[in-house]
């Protein structure tokens, strides 16, 4: 048996959970979803910070990290470091079906289009994520309201029709001024080491670059190509089509109040 979810179904557990504390909604996806929840993320700074706080905290969760094959050495040194630091956590890395060099071979160099771009980011991203759809009904990331755009309308739970899983998103407060205090107190966080040499975002490395103090936080990020901000990989960022609704385990109807 099945239980379909709309946004509608959300409602009542996004209002208990939208005062909730950081912590306190991890471990209402780690008692909710057990090990069909994990954490998502690409070694940035809000995303050490959400697995550090899950890992201190004694909740076991994967953390599925795509390697999309064109990325700085720093990041995967900090996926590495998280690995060995974080004890509670298993790292799970993804790759796409090719390497660069073969999809370049067979495509070219995409990332210097727009359209390009999307087609790239969709192959070496989101398609790795896909190919594990099915495997979590519920997908933590670090999204929070502070970023702006899109983003500032999240909330803690998000349908993401693609992998037909939950997003959950326990920053949707956590502001920067959270984020500085939280590394401040806690120096263990696997903090990538870019974000100290003027890289706030990171991506992959042909297509991120530093960023002036007078600069938006995300215009390093395909600064060769006006108007794209985001790869497509989190729901949030991309454009509705319509109404969207996942079909989870029935087993999830006294948390949700049937479908």
């Amino acid at each position: 048996m099945t239980l379909r979810l709309h946004r509608r179904d959300l409602e009542a557990v996004n209002q208990r959970l939208e005062t909730s504390s950081p912590v306190d909604i991890l471990a209402w996806a780690a008692e909710t979803f057990g090990p069909r929840a994990a954490l998502l993320s690409s070694m940035q700074r809000a995303g050490s910070v959400l697995c550090h706080m899950a890992d201190r905290a004694g909740f076991r969760f994967d953390v599925v990290f795509v390697d999309t094959g064109v990325l700085h050495r720093e990041t995967l040194d900090t996926r590495d470091q998280l690995a060995k630091t974080h004890q509670h956590l298993r790292v799970v890395t993804l790759s796409p079906d090719r390497s660069f060099a073969e999809q370049t071979r067979e495509e070219g160099l995409l990332y210097l289009t727009r359209e390009g771009q999307e087609r790239c980011c969709d192959l070496r991203k989101s398609a790795p994520l896909r190919a594990i759809r099915g495997k979590y009904d519920a997908i933590v990331n670090a999204l929070r309201r502070g970023e702006g755009g899109a983003r500032a309308r999240i909330n803690v739970l998000e349908l993401d029709d693609e992998m037909r899983a939950l997003r959950v998103h326990p920053f949707v407060n956590f502001g920067k001024v959270e984020l500085d205090a939280y590394l401040a107190a806690h120096p263990d966080v696997a903090l990538n080491p870019l974000h100290g040499m003027g890289f706030p975002t990171i991506g992959c490395f042909p297509c991120t670059t530093p960023v002036r103090a007078d600069e938006p936080e995300r215009a390093g990020r395909w600064r060769h190509l006006a108007g794209v901000e985001y790869c497509g990989i989190n729901p949030t960022d991309r454009a509705r089509q319509g109404e969207a609704y996942i079909e989870l385990d029935d087993r999830y109807a006294s948390v949700f109040g049937g479908g």
